[in-house]
């Protein structure tokens, strides 16, 4: 059965909603609000200092709208999973990031890994946030096939399929072009921006992408 979605709560400063993925039960909040996204970041380091015998690694996607009249348009959502918790933190609608998510977001003893993210460090810099991202992996560099080989040419799909066995899982174009900077996205939005997050969580847990010395010019 394909992923469903639904929402369990809207609220003034957020929605959540409950993704459930092959199985797995996904949280995603989804929020522009400074002190949602506060709450959340402690959340997932408790979580993870007190449930995880690994350091602190995140899956990340950036989202934003193609603008035939902008040939850079800024990023519009930033996606980041730990474990089955997801945040989608709406970038539009902020207008002061809290400090807790910059440091969070540099840490060097954290790895964030997305996947065919070349534009999204560059993104989130330029934007008018000034995003910096101590560790940005892709995961397609780092996972190879039942056969060995590498995976860095192949599809958000062919990943999933290929390693955790799930097939018809893929990142829709039509979904990828919509309008990001809408206030309330929509469930398939929600769901592509989730899943994709945390597969990459999943797939840089199961490669123990932490343990890499040097990651300079990767």
């Amino acid at each position: 059965m394909a992923p469903t979605i639904k929402t369990i709560g809207s609220f003034r400063t957020h929605q959540k909603h409950f993704i459930d993925f092959f199985g797995d039960d996904l949280i995603v909040t989804v929020t522009p609000t400074a002190t949602v996204i506060r709450r959340w970041i402690r959340s997932v380091r408790s979580y993870n200092r007190n449930h995880s015998a690994h350091p602190l690694v995140v899956g990340v996607g950036v989202q934003w709208t193609p603008n035939s009249s902008d040939p850079d348009p800024p990023p519009e959502t930033l996606q980041l999973c730990v474990g089955s918790r997801c945040l989608i933190i709406q970038l539009d609608y902020n207008y002061g990031l809290p400090k807790v998510l910059r440091t969070f977001l540099a840490d060097p003893k954290t790895t964030f890994v997305g996947v065919w993210n070349g534009q999204d460090q560059k993104k989130l810099a330029s934007c008018r946030h000034g995003l910096e991202i101590g560790k940005l992996l892709d995961i397609r560099m780092y996972v190879n096939d039942s056969r060995g080989f590498s995976m860095r040419f192949c599809s958000f799909e062919q990943i999933v399929k290929e390693r955790l066995g799930r097939g018809g899982v893929r990142l829709d174009p039509a979904i990828c072009m919509s309008d990001w900077g809408v206030y309330i996205l929509s469930h398939d939005q929600v769901l592509q921006a989730s899943i994709e997050s945390c597969v990459c969580f999943k797939l840089a847990v199961e490669e123990r992408l932490w343990e890499l010395k040097s990651i300079k010019g990767m």
